[in-house]
C-alpha cells in the first residue's frame, strides 16, 4: 500500500506542474481536489441498505476532514431497484454504491462498476480472506467491489447450557465433539433424549445448506446445471437430523429461531458473526453467557460490498475511501466497535490472542472463525448460484419433510432450475 500510495502522490504532484495555475479542480458536485500538499478534500455520496455505513463515514471525515460524505440509506427490500434505477438514468448516481451478496453479480458484470484494479485495489486485498477479495471479482477476474469484512458464522452456545448437556463449556472441546455431521446426529440424539424432547442440539437441518452452500462446486458450469454430488449425501445427512429430532425444526431468522438462542432450547446456533443483535443483552445480562465453537465447515452469511460509480466525478476521492475501508486501521475499528470479523487477514492474525467480547466472557473469540474462513473456496459470485441455491433449499427442504427419495427431489429440482433459467442445460 505504501508503495502505491507513493506512486499516487508522485502522480498527483506530476499532474500539478503540468496543469499549472488551473482553477477546475472543483466541479458543481464536488469533486476531489488534492492540493499540492497532498490534502484531500471533497464531497463523496454513498448509498447502502446498511445503517454502520455513517460510522464508516464519520471516521473517514475524522482521518479526512476536508472530506465530506453524504451517506443515504434505503430499506433494504427498496435499495436494489433504486439503485438500478439511477444507474440506468445516469441522473443522481451516487460516487459509492453498497451490494450484498445475494446480488452482487448484476452490478459488478455492468457497465456501471469501476474497475478496481485498474485503481491499484489489488494491493489493497492481497493480504484477503480468499473468499472475501474473490467475490468482489467480475467474470474476467478484475476487482469491481470490495468488503470491510468477512462474516463468517459458528456455533453460539450459553455456556451453563452447554455444561448442562454436553458436559462441558470449552469451546475447542465443543469444537471436537461436532466436528462432523455423524457425531452432531449422535449427539443430537443423546441431548433430545436427556431433556425429554424439551432441547434440541441444532436449531434446523437447514443449517447444513448454511455449511454446505459455498463449500460445494458451483451450480453452473459452461451454461450446463451440475449438482456436486456431496448434495445428494447432505440430503440424506438432514434427513436424519430431521427424524431424529436432532433439531428443534426452527428455520433460521424465524421467531421462534431467535427465542431459542436466549431461552437454552437449542444447545448450539449456527450464528454468522453479525447477528449479536439477536441476543437478549439487555442490562448487560448476557455479558460473559455465551461461547463460540467450530462447525464442522466454515461457513459465512451474506457480505456488503462497496464499488464506485464509473462515470462518478469524484474517483480519486471515492477511492481513498475503498483504500480507508480495506485498512487494518478501519477494520480493527470495526471489529472493537460491532464484533463483526474482518477481510484482512492480517486484523485476525493480530487479534487472535487479544481480542475479548463482552458476552463471550475471556474467549478468544477470533479463533474458531480464523480456522475454518481460510479453507472456504475462493468463487467469483455468477449469475445463477444464489437463486438455483434458494430452488435447491425449498425443494430439497420440502423432501425432506415429505421423507422423499433423492431421485424425485433432483427430478423436481431440476424442472425449477429449467423453468426459471431455460438457456441452460439441463440433463
Amino acid at each position: 500500500m505504501k508503495k502505491w500510495l507513493s506512486i499516487l502522490f508522485t502522480a498527483v504532484l506530476v499532474l500539478s506542474l503540468f496543469s499549472g495555475c488551473s482553477k477546475n479542480d472543483e466541479t458543481a458536485s464536488g469533486s476531489t481536489n488534492k492540493s499540492n500538499n497532498n490534502k484531500v478534500e471533497g464531497k463523496l455520496t454513498i448509498w447502502t441498505f446498511f445503517g454502520q455505513v455513517k460510522d464508516m463515514a464519520a471516521q473517514f471525515e475524522k482521518k479526512y476532514p476536508d472530506a465530506k460524505v453524504e451517506v443515504k440509506v434505503f430499506p433494504g427490500d427498496q435499495y436494489q431497484t433504486k439503485l438500478l434505477n439511477v444507474l440506468q438514468t445516469g441522473k443522481d448516481v451516487p460516487d459509492i454504491f453498497d451490494l450484498e451478496r445475494g446480488y452482487i453479480d448484476k452490478f459488478i458484470n455492468s457497465k456501471y462498476a469501476a474497475n478496481l484494479s485498474d485503481m491499484g485495489a489489488e494491493d489493497l486485498v492481497k493480504d484477503y480472506v480468499p473468499y472475501v477479495q474473490a467475490l468482489g471479482r467480475d467474470t474476467k477476474g478484475d476487482l469491481k467491489a470490495i468488503s470491510d469484512h468477512s462474516s463468517p458464522g459458528a456455533f453460539w452456545y450459553i455456556r451453563e447450557n452447554a455444561k448442562k448437556y454436553l458436559g462441558t463449556d470449552d469451546p475447542e472441546k465443543i469444537s471436537e465433539m461436532v466436528d462432523s455431521y455423524d457425531k452432531i446426529i449422535e449427539l443430537g440424539k443423546k441431548v433430545n433424549k436427556d431433556s425429554n424432547g424439551k432441547v434440541h442440539l441444532i436449531s434446523h437441518f437447514g443449517d447444513v445448506y448454511n455449511l454446505e452452500a459455498y463449500n460445494t462446486k458451483p451450480w453452473v458450469k459452461d451454461g450446463k446445471l451440475t449438482i456436486d454430488p456431496a448434495w445428494k449425501k447432505n440430503y440424506e445427512i438432514q434427513k436424519e437430523i430431521f427424524n431424529n429430532n436432532v433439531d428443534a425444526k426452527l428455520e433460521f431468522f424465524s421467531a421462534g429461531w431467535g427465542n431459542a438462542i436466549n431461552d437454552g432450547s437449542v444447545v448450539l446456533t449456527a450464528m454468522p458473526a453479525w447477528a449479536g443483535f439477536m441476543v437478549d443483552n439487555k442490562d448487560n445480562k448476557a455479558n460473559g453467557k455465551f461461547g463460540v465453537a467450530k462447525t464442522p465447515k466454515g461457513f459465512y452469511m451474506g457480505g456488503t460490498y462497496r464499488s464506485i460509480y464509473e462515470q462518478s466525478p469524484n474517483k480519486d476521492l471515492a477511492y481513498k475511501f475503498i483504500e480507508f475501508i480495506a485498512s487494518k486501521e478501519w477494520q480493527q475499528h470495526n471489529l472493537e466497535a460491532t464484533g463483526n470479523m474482518p477481510g484482512l487477514l492480517t486484523v485476525y492474525k493480530d487479534n487472535l490472542e487479544t481480542f475479548k467480547s463482552p458476552m463471550f466472557g475471556d474467549q478468544n473469540i477470533l479463533k474458531p472463525y480464523y480456522e475454518t474462513v481460510k479453507d472456504i473456496p475462493a468463487y467469483k459470485p455468477d449469475k445463477y448460484g444464489e437463486e438455483v441455491l434458494s430452488k435447491w433449499r425449498k425443494v430439497a427442504g420440502q423432501g425432506i419433510k415429505d421423507n422423499a427419495d433423492i431421485k424425485e427431489v433432483i427430478k423436481d429440482f431440476k424442472k425449477e432450475v429449467k423453468n426459471t433459467f431455460p438457456e441452460l442445460k439441463v440433463d
